[in-house]
């Protein structure tokens, strides 16, 4: 797997300060790869791409026969360290380019695409559950995956945890979605709390069958550190820019924030499922 690691992010865009993160963010990927099934020759359509993390692992496990489109909502100046345009055009000129289209700053629900049935063998949603504005909107996204893609390969952060030292990570995410609802334009990391029964509801909402699920988890993973720090850091910040939080909620907010931990925090596993029908 190291190698597999390696060669991955020899393509991506990288300093000597983020080396280390993709190395992990990639090794994590390429487990959730394997999870899903994805092979030599699929055709992947992936939604919420972002700088190109799980794009990468993808276009890699689907070799030379196969494909990735991979769609995001989001600007080509949005994203840090680097932009998803700058991310997204060296990953173009590596040796997984020329399996990879980027379609940035484009609306799937709005309509700016349209593909035959069945035209993917997979569609992939990694990690931007939370990106969406409500269930609803999700749903709505499955919908329309379902009938373009054969499966839906599916991750999010599990809030089922396993060990006492994940409650911050997950701490972290339920105060941003709290403060988030009330918010009608934003560019937090949660926007939407989905959770596995969620899924589990739309999926049987639909006929749909949920033909695989489990855990995958890596412990190395920074994003626990980089929510629990962010709220710690800002969420007095957060809560004084919106004048339509009450008072008492806003304490509410403080207290939550007061528990999470910053030191020994871990992350939360990754939810991973597979939905056909």
């Amino acid at each position: 797997m190291r190698s597999d690691i390696d060669f991955i992010v020899a393509c991506m865009l990288r300093d000597a300060a983020s080396d280390e993160i993709q190395t992990v963010q990639t090794g994590h990927r390429i487990k959730l790869a394997e999870f899903w099934g994805i092979k030599e020759g699929d055709k992947v359509l992936e939604v919420g791409c972002g700088q190109g993390d799980t794009t990468a692992v993808l276009a890699y496990h689907v070799g030379k026969t196969g494909s990735v489109y991979a769609v995001d909502i989001a600007s080509p100046d949005y994203g840090a360290p680097f932009t998803l345009a700058q991310s997204t055009y060296h990953l173009l000129q590596s040796e997984l380019g020329s399996r990879i289209e980027f379609k940035l700053e484009t609306d799937i629900l709005r309509g700016d695409l349209a593909f035959d049935e069945g035209t993917f063998d997979v569609a992939v949603i990694s990690h931007a559950s939370w990106y969406f504005s409500s269930k609803t909107e999700l749903l709505e996204m499955f919908r329309v995956l379902k009938k373009w893609a054969k499966r839906i390969c599916f991750a999010e952060w599990n809030p089922r945890l396993t060990d006492p030292r994940q409650e911050s990570h997950l701490l972290a995410v339920l105060v941003q979605a709290q403060y988030e609802a009330f918010k009608s334009e934003t560019e937090s990391n949660v926007r939407t709390f989905i959770t596995p029964d969620d899924i589990a509801e739309m999926a049987q909402s639909q006929g749909w069958q949920v033909t695989r699920e489990g855990d995958v988890w890596t412990r190395e993973m920074q994003d626990a550190g980089w929510e629990t720090s962010f709220v710690v850091n800002h969420i007095a910040d957060e809560i004084a820019k919106q004048d339509a939080l009450p008072a008492k909620f806003k304490e509410l907010l403080l207290t939550q924030a007061n528990l999470i931990r910053v030191d020994t925090v871990l992350p939360m596993s990754s939810y991973c499922c597979v939905i056909e029908g």
